[in-house]
């Protein structure tokens, strides 16, 4: 099944700003995740780039919704289905 992908901030400059992903039924956003890290060669499970994907310092939705909201790392992808990541801001 296809996934696309949207990514914002810092991890843009490892990941691209839009890609899709091939992965099979039943993949979740942690199989994802490991996919995404293995293409940009990252080997720290669960982060992409310096962030942690469950953690709270980089958002990842789903169709727009928050994956603290539905089932976190754990959330199962379907065809077509639209991961963002948003690292968090900085600034002042």
């Amino acid at each position: 099944m296809k996934i696309n992908i949207r990514v914002f901030g810092d991890l843009v400059s490892t990941l691209g700003r839009r890609q899709t992903v091939e992965l099979d039924e039943g993949a979740t956003i942690l199989s994802l995740t490991n996919r995404l890290a293995e293409k940009a060669r990252l080997k720290r499970q669960g982060h992409l780039g310096n962030h942690k994907v469950n953690g709270d310092e980089l958002a990842v939705l789903v169709n727009g919704r928050n994956i603290r909201l539905l089932n976190g790392l754990e959330t199962i992808l379907h065809e077509g289905d639209e991961v963002v990541f948003l690292p968090p801001a900085a600034g002042g």
